[in-house]
């Protein structure tokens, strides 16, 4: 009889301890603060907005790229940290700029976002030094069509970045065919060091024109 009960009991004892897992592993693109907005800084006071509370969903979609004027002297914020923070109005500027009203650091380990490939153009356009899209896929298939000043890595030399962009408080974005690769290679290079990372997802996802050839 006792062999009978601890079956069940351990049964729940495990749904216990997956459910808690999947609970820990999902994102959510609420802010943790109190405040308003969470953003990662990208250097020169550039900031990529990655999560809002709903209200501030209504003015601004995410990932949002903003200039916040810094309240610390220059380097009090490092690239790749988070800011939980409250803003005021935005400037009529490319990106839009505003003040920071009230700010503080959030804590924990730097973690790969999730962006599409308007943010790798805003990017690209306003850091262009500091900004590399990276291919993962093979030559061959980065060869038949790929984004443009995008960089070919497969995913299988992905080690190679270090290399390529030996700079880690470089912003890397990263894109495959589906999104598979892309997550792998990011899952990787976070631990080379590099501070700021976007999955791109799958080059289904960009309806611009695409390049051919090798892009050299």
């Amino acid at each position: 009889m006792k062999r009978i009960l601890a079956l069940p009991l351990i049964i729940l004892m495990v749904l216990a301890v997956v459910l808690s897992g999947c609970a820990k592993s999902s994102s959510s693109s609420e802010p943790t603060s109190d405040l308003p907005v969470e953003a990662v800084h990208l250097g020169d006071n550039l900031f990529v907005i990655t999560k809002a509370n709903e209200q501030e969903k209504e003015n601004i979609n995410t990932p949002f790229v903003a200039l916040f004027e810094n309240p610390e002297e220059p380097g009090e914020i490092e690239v790749g940290e988070v800011l939980a923070l409250k803003y005021e109005v935005f400037y009529e500027s490319l990106p839009p700029q505003a003040p920071i009203l009230e700010w503080e650091k959030i804590s924990g380990e730097r973690e790969t976002y999730l962006a599409g490939f308007n943010l790798a153009n805003i990017l690209l356009e306003h850091r262009p030094g500091k900004t590399y899209l990276i291919d993962v896929r093979s030559v061959g298939e980065f060869e038949s069509g790929h984004v443009p000043n995008s960089i070919n890595i497969p995913v299988e030399k992905i080690g190679d970045i270090t290399e390529v962009i030996p700079d880690k408080d470089a912003t890397i974005l990263l894109y495959c065919r589906s999104g598979n690769r892309s997550a792998t290679a990011a899952n990787t290079i976070q631990g080379f060091g590099y501070k700021v990372i976007f999955d791109i997802g799958g080059i289904s996802g960009y309806d611009g024109e695409l390049e051919y050839g090798s892009g050299k």
